[in-house]
């Protein structure tokens, strides 16, 4: 048999061939493998690379509402509308809103390295507190916190608004006061009357009267069916005793519905008593009256006007009497009782002889050291309560707090304070005392007030 043999140069090309193939199997098998391993390890630094981190500054409160800037230092964005804020007071109580609560000017999502303006919205306000207020902030996104300690000067509170305060535009919270209650106001010394009143200890009224020559008050309250009752007095002896100089029911509801404001020139308000009222019984609902007095000179005359809702009712001046010439609440007696919610109304017109307490719901007394004019009076009124319109003006505000000590009862507190007009009245107590009808100091009962599940519309 013959065999023939592969020529040398068939074997060569054999061989590179089978060498290529051979090479070509290996490279692909490695780059393959090698190429994964790439990946994988590209991808596990991309994702350690990733850093979640922020910082939360300014927190503060404006017209009511809580705003904080947010730096975003990391390296991926973050969404507000997946994280958390954790709000703490100064009792260790705590109040933790959702994302989804929160808006920020430029949109809630933040790049890194940006800067946002956030604030939260819904049913969450803040207001100035002089006893209760929020003492951290911590901000949680993605299993990170961050702290931020508000600073002492920025004493506010946060709430939601059902159904921690009454408001006027939501009258299904609205209740009628059963048995009555008064809030007794801070007090001043003073030294030396300008008017040529009487010195020592006053009450808020008469302190910011006799300092600035003016004050105005304005009141939000709910008038129940058949309401009536004094809503501002200031007298010269305190609830629950009788008479022991003078008494002025500077604002209240009659017993046939009307709206009343007054003073007195003098010594007796059975000689002077003075007042301005509307014309007919005010109607059920959420009102708001404005009281004004003040001195034209430090020797008068004296002016007093009535406000409700906003629209004027009547301005009277002052005229002597044959007891004297000076308003009462200018110093005629000393009055260290200035109240919320009661007075004494012997001989005053459809009062009831005695201490009158206002069977509705007073809800927020606020002081201004001026003469409000009606379009600021007409302001006040579209705004509702609580708030801090002509701040430089408002002296303190008080609002009634359902829930403030968290046990069912009511106490007036501080809504604002100025404490710089305050210092200057040589007040550093700003506390309102709530007193029950029976005559002590604390809550006021919860039971004193009769819900109305369908409140007649004002």
């Amino acid at each position: 048999m013959y065999i023939r043999s592969i020529s040398p140069i068939i074997a060569t090309i054999l061989i590179i061939v089978i060498t290529v193939a051979i090479a070509g199997i290996f490279y692909a098998f490695t780059s393959g493998l090698f190429g994964s391993l790439t990946q994988s390890s590209s991808q596990q630094v991309q994702q350690q690379s990733q850093v979640t981190s922020f910082t939360i500054g300014n927190v503060y409160c404006s017209n009511n509402i809580v705003y904080f800037n947010i730096y975003n230092n990391g390296n991926i964005p973050i969404d507000i509308n997946n994280s958390q804020i954790i709000f703490t007071d100064n009792n260790g109580n705590i109040i933790s809103i959702n994302g989804s609560n929160i808006i920020c000017n430029n949109g809630n999502i933040i790049p890194s390295g940006s800067n946002s303006l956030c604030y939260i919205i819904n049913n969450y306000f803040c207001y100035y507190s002089y006893t209760n207020y929020i003492k951290t902030t911590n901000f949680v996104y993605n299993g990170i916190s961050y702290s931020y300690n508000i600073p002492n000067n920025n004493n506010f509170n946060l709430v939601s608004f059902y159904p921690y305060f009454f408001q006027p535009t939501n009258l299904t919270i609205s209740s009628s006061n059963s048995q009555g209650y008064l809030a007794q106001l801070p007090q001043c010394t003073i030294t030396n009357n300008p008017y040529g009143g009487n010195t020592g200890t006053f009450g808020l009224f008469n302190c910011i009267a006799i300092n600035y020559g003016a004050i105005s008050a304005v009141v939000w309250f709910y008038e129940p069916s058949g309401g009536q009752g004094v809503l501002l007095s200031f007298q010269a002896f305190y609830y629950p005793n009788g008479p022991g100089g003078g008494w002025i029911p500077w604002l209240y509801v009659g017993k046939n519905g009307y709206l009343y404001a007054g003073d007195t020139y003098g010594c007796s308000a059975l000689i002077g008593r003075q007042v301005v009222s509307t014309s007919s019984s005010i109607t059920p609902g959420w009102h708001m009256a404005a009281v004004e007095e003040w001195a034209s000179s430090k020797s008068g005359p004296y002016y007093l006007t009535l406000y409700l809702d906003g629209q004027f009712v009547s301005q009277i001046q002052i005229q002597p009497t044959s007891c004297g010439s000076l308003p009462q609440l200018f110093g005629t007696f000393n009055y260290p009782p200035d109240d919320i919610g009661t007075g004494y109304t012997v001989a005053w017109p459809y009062g009831n002889n005695n201490w009158f307490f206002f069977n509705g719901t007073i809800a927020y007394v606020a002081l201004y050291n001026t003469v409000l004019n009606q379009n600021q009076v007409q302001q006040l009124y579209q705004a509702g309560f609580p708030n801090t319109l002509f701040s430089n003006n408002l002296v303190a505000a008080y609002i009634l707090d359902p829930t403030y000590y968290n046990n069912n009862s009511y106490y007036f507190i501080p809504y604002y304070v100025n404490t710089q007009l305050m210092n200057q009245m040589g007040i550093n107590n700003y506390n309102a005392i709530s007193i029950t009808p029976s005559g002590n100091v604390g809550p006021i009962p919860s039971s004193q007030f009769i819900y109305e599940p369908n409140p007649p519309i004002s």
